[in-house]
């Protein structure tokens, strides 16, 4: 995140771990463009939270009171790091950041509603800031309109799409996630140079997990 900047430069990414599948049926989108929440696995209807602001030197940790029941779209950023980029939680994700050197990426959390994050555990060798946005900080893939990005990104996927076409130009790892009411699921693990089609149904939140790939994003 990232379009984009906000989503981010660094080593293998490893690939955060999503929750299970939350399954739904489905209903009406939400004010904010994504399908209300029928499950309690699913996101919930998104609504507008003070963005949080969090920042340290070195390794540390800090305390959210992020809104359990909300997804948060975290932009790490420490432009002058030189080593290991860890930033992991006590939620449901179990690694936001795993890259080496200078960074600057978007990832979500609160993915499972019922392991919220409360403590965020940074490990760097740098001045890095932390911020914690709500679904108004999240980018809109247009309908067929190439969006061009760098590093880990969330973006909104809307309602009528049914593919995307993706391509990436990186040594590194690729992930794509794609979560909705109705999915939770990795749809692409690679290493390397590729271009890709896969069906994906909006709206839907897409996830570009790759610090070091330049990437190009289609929907239609």
């Amino acid at each position: 995140m990232k379009i984009l900047g906000a989503l981010l430069p660094l080593l293998v990414l490893a690939s955060a771990c999503a929750p299970s599948t939350g399954y739904g049926e489905i209903v009406p989108e939400s004010a904010a463009g994504l399908p209300v929440s029928p499950t309690s696995s699913a996101p919930a209807v998104p609504r507008d939270v003070p963005t949080e602001t969090h920042t340290g030197t070195e390794s540390g940790e800090f305390q959210t009171s992020w809104p359990a029941d909300q997804l948060g779209f975290v932009t790490f950023e420490c432009p002058k790091c030189t080593s290991n980029v860890i930033v992991d939680t006590d939620g449901g994700e179990h690694g936001l950041v795993n890259a080496i050197g200078a960074y600057k990426g978007t990832t979500w959390m609160n993915t499972e509603p019922d392991r919220p994050v409360k403590r965020v555990t940074v490990h760097t060798d740098a001045p890095w800031t932390a911020t914690i946005s709500d679904h108004r900080s999240v980018p809109t893939a247009e309908t067929g309109k190439e969006a061009a990005g760098k590093g880990d990104a969330v973006l909104k996927l809307p309602a009528g799409v049914t593919r995307i076409r993706f391509t990436a130009k990186t040594r590194g790892h690729v992930a794509l996630w794609v979560m909705s009411p109705q999915d939770h699921d990795l749809i692409l693990n690679q290493i390397g140079d590729l271009q890709v089609e896969r069906d994906v149904r909006g709206p839907a939140y897409l996830q570009v997990e790759g610090y070091e790939a330049s990437w190009t994003l289609t929907p239609s």
